[in-house]
């Protein structure tokens, strides 16, 4: 890290089956999904995280319709691997890489199962999960004093949560339940 800034030189692995992110100048490993650093010289570190939006291009085409969305068509070692292997399996048919298992410091939570995607969604020291199967309605879940919004986008699907009274998003990740509970263990499930 230099000045504060972390340059990155890709994914270096799996640490409890999610995907480990490694630093150039430290050599430093991070969790990709709390921003910790949990081995190297910078273990006990946080990144600061910021609320992101999962989507689609043809959805933010869809609000903006002059929107340039930039293509590259390079092709890393680990991409082309995952395609021989069969990567669209994960999301139709539950496919788990071989080094999966090997990665689990723990077992998985088995409040749910472990493919199971959703939103989760943190709010100060409070965790909340919110499997897809329970937002084919948009839900309105009291919180905090406030109503939180959580919903799938109309053209791309994908679950995203808004504060009904001001619109802004907290900290969310469009995960599977395995990654969402290892980081958070505990976490209320919405619907449970």
């Amino acid at each position: 890290m230099i000045d504060g800034t972390v340059h990155w030189f890709g994914t270096t692995g799996l640490a409890n089956g999610l995907a480990v992110l490694g630093d150039e100048q430290t050599w430093t490993s991070w969790d990709h999904m709390t921003g910790e650093a949990f081995d190297g010289p910078l273990k006990g570190h946080a990144l600061e995280r910021y609320a992101i939006r999962h989507t689609t291009a043809a959805a933010l085409r869809s609000e903006d319709p002059d929107l340039r969305i930039q293509v590259s068509d390079y092709r890393s070692l680990g991409m082309t691997a995952s395609a021989l292997v069969g990567r669209k399996k994960i999301g139709t048919k539950g496919f788990i890489p071989p080094t999966f298992y090997a990665s689990m410091s723990s077992r998985i939570d088995p409040r749910l199962p472990k493919l199971t995607n959703g939103l989760g969604v943190l709010v100060g020291d409070e965790a909340r999960y919110y499997p897809m199967a329970a937002l084919a309605e948009p839900v309105h879940d009291p919180w905090q004093g406030r109503v939180l919004t959580v919903s799938l986008g109309p053209i791309d699907g994908v679950p995203r949560a808004v504060w009904a009274d001001g619109g802004e998003a907290p900290m969310q990740l469009f995960s599977r339940w395995y990654g969402f509970s290892f980081n958070w263990p505990g976490c209320a499930i919405h619907g449970a």
